[in-house]
């Protein structure tokens, strides 16, 4: 079985407040793109979960992977007594805001639960995700959906966009726990994520609306310590693009206007020596 992982990207992502257990409550708009890691999974006789992946970094010690430990908790949760070989071929970069380790290990899951023929039903299989990471749950579905929480809960938005994205990210990586690290409380002006459903659920949410309601609370933390972030925003806009931070960074968005100025947005950026990535909506099939 090959199964593609999608990447996502956050259309609106506010900080509320900070936990007492050290963990951040959120609310954001996550919405999958069809930038994909593929995953190969193939039964062994052997009971043992053999991971090769194409990435050096996370081929060094494939016990520390997500996929393995996602391969692994499934098993211990259902007793399973067969072995896996699993390829992951990785195509989303990582330390980039786009979710591509919490995505893998939710492809995992639901590939598993076929391959095994466990066959569990998905609110299970979201409780079993989240022990992994917090955005787990959010990719068993994708699409488009609202999470808060620590970003473990998730609500469907009722939203079939068809929309069309360049990602930007420069040349190296930020950290989520250091990206959370860098906040600053009190906050101020606290923005409203109910604006950006309703846009979304009424079919109004177009190049003009995004322009007004996109939304990352991160860009006021990371931007003053990572200019070249903020210069990739700027740059997108004045190619016309609606254009955001995605998670906590370093990758950035920027929503096309018009499909037919694609190639020359990708040949001015990629002058600049950035990674650049075409990817336009994507909803997860089960």
């Amino acid at each position: 079985m090959i199964v593609k992982a999608p990447a996502k990207i956050n259309l609106f992502l506010e900080i509320l407040n900070k936990r007492p257990d050290g963990y951040h409550n959120i609310e954001s708009v996550m919405h999958t793109v069809s930038l994909f890691d593929i995953i190969e999974f193939s039964p062994v006789m052997e009971d043992k979960i053999e991971l090769i992946c194409d990435n050096v970094e996370l081929s060094s010690d494939v016990k520390k992977n997500i996929v393995y430990k996602a391969a692994e908790k499934i098993k211990q949760q259902y007793n399973i007594k067969q072995g896996i070989k699993i390829k992951l071929t990785k195509n989303i970069p990582m330390g980039a805001g786009l979710g591509g380790g919490s995505s893998d290990a939710a492809a995992t899951i639901l590939a598993l639960n076929k391959i095994w023929n466990i066959n569990d039903d998905i609110k299970n299989l979201e409780l079993l995700g989240a022990k992994l990471g917090a955005d787990v749950p959010f990719f068993m579905t994708g699409g488009v959906a609202k999470i808060s929480g620590i970003g473990d809960i998730v609500e469907k938005i009722n939203a079939k966009l068809n929309l069309d994205f360049i990602l930007v990210k420069p040349n190296f990586g930020v950290s989520t726990p250091y990206a959370y690290s860098r906040v600053k409380f009190p906050l101020t002006n606290f923005h409203k994520i109910s604006k950006i459903i309703n846009n979304l659920e009424k079919g109004m949410f177009d190049f003009e609306s995004a322009k007004d309601l996109f939304f990352n609370r991160f860009e006021d933390f990371i931007f003053d310590e990572y200019q070249e972030i903020k210069q990739i925003k700027e740059v997108l806009e004045d190619l016309g693009c609606a254009s955001l931070m995605s998670g906590s960074g370093a990758t950035v968005f920027g929503l096309v206007h018009d499909k037919e100025n694609i190639d020359f947005i990708l040949n001015e950026l990629k002058k600049c020596g950035w990674n650049v990535w075409v990817a336009s909506s994507f909803e997860v099939s089960k």
